[in-house]
């Protein structure tokens, strides 16, 4: 893997997700070492000092897997909210895991489950 971009995490995200993954049955799950890794590494700012283009929980996300030139416009969710809602990405799916904390026009090179990499670029961030 190449080196990672610099990431950004709000406050209120890190310890939402840290306690998430503190409770059973995500607690010493090594599928969630990635999402582990990245808030270990992310610098911790407030709400106030978030940049608009930057990815956070709750974000609509335009990126490209530039393997494939495929774009996708989905909004980056918890798990229990994904159910029933299209166009939604899992903080725990791999990809979701990479994108919070980039900003718009940053990349990262990200290893999946299966040891193959996707290179994702940030197209666009909406937040709410």
């Amino acid at each position: 893997m190449s080196e990672l971009p610099p990431i950004k995490v709000t406050e209120l995200d890190i310890d939402r997700l840290e306690g998430l993954l503190d409770k059973t049955p995500y607690r010493g799950d090594s599928r969630y070492d990635g999402l582990r890794h990245e808030l270990a590494r992310a610098i911790v700012v407030s709400e106030s000092e978030m940049p608009d283009d930057v990815v956070r929980m709750n974000s609509t996300v335009t990126f490209e897997v530039e393997e494939s030139g495929n774009q996708f416009h989905l909004t980056l969710c918890y798990p229990h909210e994904i159910k029933g809602q299209p166009e939604t990405l899992s903080i725990f799916a791999p990809i979701g895991s990479a994108l919070l904390g980039l900003s718009v026009g940053q990349r990262i090179d990200w290893e999946l489950p299966d040891t193959q990499h996707r290179h994702v670029k940030i197209i666009k961030v909406e937040n709410a």
